[in-house]
């Protein structure tokens, strides 16, 4: 998965992590939650190009549930996410739809240090499309990934990649430089 699609999955389960630990232990409702997020600015050396920095735009629309779960009472999350995100280059527009995310906890371990890992897995496709409305390049993927989470301090401390994605991998990079003819 793109890192900068991980950014966007981290940040969620960071504010899911931190809402769910928040609530009572003994809870067994339910809890559904939707939110939106936007995000504008420059980036610099883009796509590892020095002194590359278009400006983007990033809107991403998240609605999902909380639910208890197993012997322990773990709540688990699941959520559904769609993402745009655009970058404008010398009058020249590319833009990374998104149109379905899951992301979903397979498995929560409580490792009895204030920390929890959360197995989760992160499904969905991404399409690249020009200016002109054509497609640039796309992904169709599957990752895991296991993140460590401190309770505590409401904070990831580790995140990796436990199963690569599947399905097919353009380079967003390569196709977005070679529409800006760079």
């Amino acid at each position: 998965m793109p890192r900068r699609h991980r950014i966007l999955s981290t940040a969620l389960v960071t504010g899911a992590l931190t809402a769910v630990l928040a609530a009572p232990a003994g809870a067994q409702v339910v809890d559904r939650y939707s939110f939106d997020f936007y995000d504008e600015g420059t980036m610099t050396d883009f796509c590892g190009v020095d002194e590359l920095a278009p400006t983007y735009t990033v809107t991403q629309e998240s609605t999902g549930f909380l639910r208890e779960q197993g012997r322990d009472k773990l709540w688990y999350f699941h959520d559904r996410i769609r993402a745009v995100q655009t970058f404008t280059w010398n009058g020249m527009t590319v833009t990374d739809i998104q149109p379905n995310t899951l992301v979903k906890d397979l498995e929560v371990v409580d490792n009895g240090d204030g920390t929890v890992t959360v197995t989760i897995l992160l499904t969905g496709g991404s399409r690249l499309v020009g200016n002109d409305g054509k497609l640039l390049a796309k992904n169709d993927e599957q990752v895991r990934e296991q993140i460590v989470f401190d309770t505590v301090a409401g904070e990831v401390i580790s995140s990796e990649i436990i199963f690569g994605s599947t399905g097919t991998n353009d380079d967003f990079c390569e196709a977005i430089l070679e529409h800006w003819g760079l």
